[in-house]
């Protein structure tokens, strides 16, 4: 295993930003020891490649990648990316904030694995992908509104899944004409 020449996470943050404009990387902080870059939306594809490509970086792997809604602020979403370098024995956090309307760089062509968290992150949040090869959903019906891990989206849902027997089929309909359960009432089934 290759060992970092940088022995805190605040050097090796200085030597990243060293490479790009002040304004790209505006904040850099230690959080939970792991050194985490906000960057500017229109840095993030060139940023993500620098750090996979350069030999002292070396982030091979995009380990995870989500959202967070603030509906109080302006830019209310954090795309949040976490890469991993197994040879340098380094994890990062890179936050990209966006408004609602303003579409994030997709950065499938960096990281192939982003495909899948980008399509989830549009479908649950709203938030768009700019060249994004496929935002197609995934976890939900083509016909659902809204988006359910916004903090605004309200916490019983718009719709409910009911059988409808003169169909044979599943239907959605507004949650308000399903009757709903009292709290802590449990449905038993008949054995």
């Amino acid at each position: 295993m290759t060992v970092s020449v940088y022995k805190t996470q605040e050097d090796f943050g200085q030597f990243i930003r060293l490479h790009f404009a002040r304004q790209d990387i505006p904040e850099e902080t230690v959080v939970s020891g792991m050194l985490t870059l906000k960057i500017l939306r229109a840095a993030l594809p060139r940023v993500m490649q620098f750090l996979r490509d350069d030999p002292v970086c070396r982030f091979t792997q995009l380990t995870d990648m989500t959202c967070v809604h603030y509906p109080d602020r302006q830019d209310c979403f954090s795309i949040v990316y976490h890469l991993l370098s197994v040879m340098m024995e380094r994890r990062l956090r890179i936050v990209v904030s966006t408004q609602e309307d303003v579409p994030v760089p997709s950065v499938t062509g960096i990281f192939v694995n982003a495909a899948w968290y980008e399509r989830e992150i549009r479908e649950m949040f709203g938030v768009s992908f700019e060249g994004h090869p496929d935002l197609r959903r995934l976890l939900t019906s083509d016909d659902m509104s809204g988006f359910p891990l916004r903090r605004t989206y309200p916490a019983q849902g718009t719709e409910r899944l009911v059988y409808d027997a003169e169909k044979r089929e599943c239907v959605s309909v507004p949650s308000t004409d399903v009757q709903k359960r009292p709290a802590g009432v449990v449905l038993e089934l008949d054995a």
